[in-house]
């Protein structure tokens, strides 16, 4: 009866605002499809056309959604495992830098050995030795170096061939 009414009888508490009425309204719109009838219920997964389970449907689901699936490129790339799990570490941001560390109230100084802040974009980007190594591959390969961690696994990925 409530979703019977236009508009819907319903009262909050609180003002749905901003993400949550974007989400009531996605609610609303999938509620609006569902039909119901006295005959018993099944279940029907709705990622295989036969409507029964399988793992690689459930596997390309979880890959094709979510944030992953921005550095899947990375997984693609012709380099040994460790290397790969490395690069999306650095993607992640989630390297033991001296400034990871201290977020993880690790005791020590948070400065490199050239006297600034240690944190991933410094290591790779910012660091005199990293514009150096940079620098060098600009001249043999001829490929601009990356502006920021996202450029680096983003932009400059794709002009690396796989």
């Amino acid at each position: 009866t409530v979703l019977s009414s236009v508009p819907l009888n319903i009262q909050f508490r609180r003002s749905l605002v901003g993400e949550r009425w974007n989400a009531w309204l996605h609610l609303v719109r999938r509620l609006m499809d569902v039909q119901l009838s006295d005959q018993e219920d099944t279940i029907r997964w709705k990622l295989t056309s036969n409507g029964i389970f399988s793992m690689k449907s459930m596997y390309l689901d979880l890959i094709d959604s979510g944030p992953l699936s921005r550095s899947l490129h990375i997984w693609k790339i012709k380099v040994p495992l460790h290397i790969k799990i490395f690069m999306w570490f650095v993607h992640k941001g989630v390297i033991l830098t001296k400034d990871n560390l201290l977020k993880r109230n690790w005791v020590g100084n948070s400065r490199c050995c050239f006297d600034q802040n240690e944190s991933i974009k410094h290591l790779f980007l910012r660091c005199p030795l990293a514009k150096l190594l940079w620098r060098s591959i600009h001249i043999a390969f001829n490929i601009h170096p990356p502006t920021s961690i996202n450029t680096l696994f983003g932009t400059w990925l794709n002009g690396v061939d796989k």
